[in-house]
């Protein structure tokens, strides 16, 4: 069976694109979504079992985050950040792709809430972003300012931190102080699995 992944179509709307090629036209009853994109910091300091925590809590959350309804993707960060997956509803497929993380280089957290920003801004529904660090960004200043854009866009942020991850930080960069997370390594993948009871959901 081919892979369903959401897609922005040329018109502007919503769409399922087939892995074959193929795109659907969505149901009437989904025009409106929830989607969560889980931004995973693969800079050098998480190799090990920071990112194996990571890892074990986003294939968790997303379980709970599909269960609620909600189509969830995968931005890794390092220097760049790139859609590991769009959002999708196939759980196989984004454990895969959770799976194949690696970890090296710097700390792009900026660029990550670009993609993100950019990908759910034209999307109506309940949008949400989790971004997962061990500490600081390479630019607070930029990653904040990208933040505000996401928050003034109707997009909620929650910011689960370890390690060198700074409070204040991360207290400013997710949506209210109930959505951010600080936490030693030890439960670091406990907290993103955790996350997903800090989804909204949708009253339709």
């Amino acid at each position: 069976m081919p892979k369903k992944l959401l897609s922005l179509g040329t018109d502007g709307k919503l769409v399922l694109k087939l892995s074959d090629g193929r795109v659907e036209e969505l149901p009437k009853a989904e025009s409106t979504f929830q989607i969560a994109l889980l931004l995973i910091d693969c800079s050098g300091s998480m190799a090990g079992n920071k990112l194996e925590q990571a890892q074990s809590g986003a294939a968790t959350f997303a379980i709970d985050a599909l269960d609620k309804n909600y189509f969830v993707g995968l931005v890794q960060f390092a220097d760049n950040a790139t859609f590991a997956c769009k959002p999708t509803r196939d759980i196989s497929n984004l454990r895969q792709h959770i799976e194949n993380l690696t970890a090296g280089g710097g700390t792009n957290m900026t660029h990550a809430l670009q993609l993100a920003t950019e990908e759910l801004t034209p999307i109506n529904g309940l949008r949400a972003i989790v971004v997962v660090t061990d500490g600081m960004p390479n630019d607070p200043t930029t990653t904040l300012s990208m933040a505000q854009r996401a928050k003034k866009n109707g997009i909620e942020i929650i910011a689960i931190g370890t390690d060198d991850a700074d409070k204040d930080f991360l207290n400013k960069l997710a949506s209210r102080s109930d959505l951010m997370i600080k936490v030693s390594r030890e439960l670091l993948g406990q907290s993103v699995a955790s996350a997903a009871k800090m989804l909204s959901s949708s009253s339709r």
